[in-house]
């Protein structure tokens, strides 16, 4: 049976895509090739007719998840004036609704221990994607100059993120709502 053209490109598209999500709820370490080709329908086969290593597929869901997220955030902003968008992305980041969705929410939060002690050529792909998430996020930043919106980037997302993996190790909803709630309000009150 022949496929058309595009089929091939849609299949390893859509692998990516349930590799991102499975990446950010289980980890660099979780899904296993099996179980993300079972994910999409496929046979492990079929693996190799798409990537040339885990390494690859890998990457490139980690890539796919920083899309997907960034893609999130901007479509919440469309509405907000451009000189209140930081807030807002702080109290989404904030949120219980992002905390508690690891597999749709940002892939630093859930992946950047494990990405730091990848092989070399995913962390440098990953320090690209970091490097356009600043630079896209840093013009919406409070500050003067560009560099200091870059600063500022900096001390946000860093805050943003390390709350949202602090508040994902309680249990209950109460204490991850403190702390989101607790760092939240410190960074808007301090910018």
């Amino acid at each position: 049976m022949r496929y058309e053209p595009e089929h091939k490109t849609r299949t390893r598209d859509r692998i990516v895509r349930n590799t991102a999500r499975k990446l950010r709820a289980e980890g660099l370490s979780g899904p296993g090739v099996a179980s993300v080709m079972k994910a999409s329908g496929m046979t492990v086969g079929g693996f190799y007719k798409h990537f040339r290593s885990k390494d690859e597929l890998l990457a490139d869901a980690i890539a796919q998840g920083f899309s997907e997220f960034g893609d999130k955030v901007y479509s919440s902003l469309k509405q907000v004036p451009p000189e209140d968008r930081w807030k807002e992305v702080v109290r989404w980041y904030l949120s219980p609704e992002h905390s508690d969705h690891p597999d749709t929410g940002c892939p630093v939060v859930t992946l950047a221990p494990e990405i730091a002690r990848a092989k070399l050529s995913v962390r440098k792909r990953m320090a690209g994607l970091m490097k356009e998430l600043t630079d896209r996020w840093a013009e919406f930043m409070p500050g003067v100059t560009t560099r200091e919106r870059e600063r500022n980037f900096f001390v946000i997302f860093s805050a943003m993120a390390g709350a949202v993996a602090v508040a994902r190790l309680f249990p209950e909803p109460a204490d991850r709502q403190r702390v989101l709630a607790s760092v939240r309000d410190f960074l808007l009150a301090s910018f």
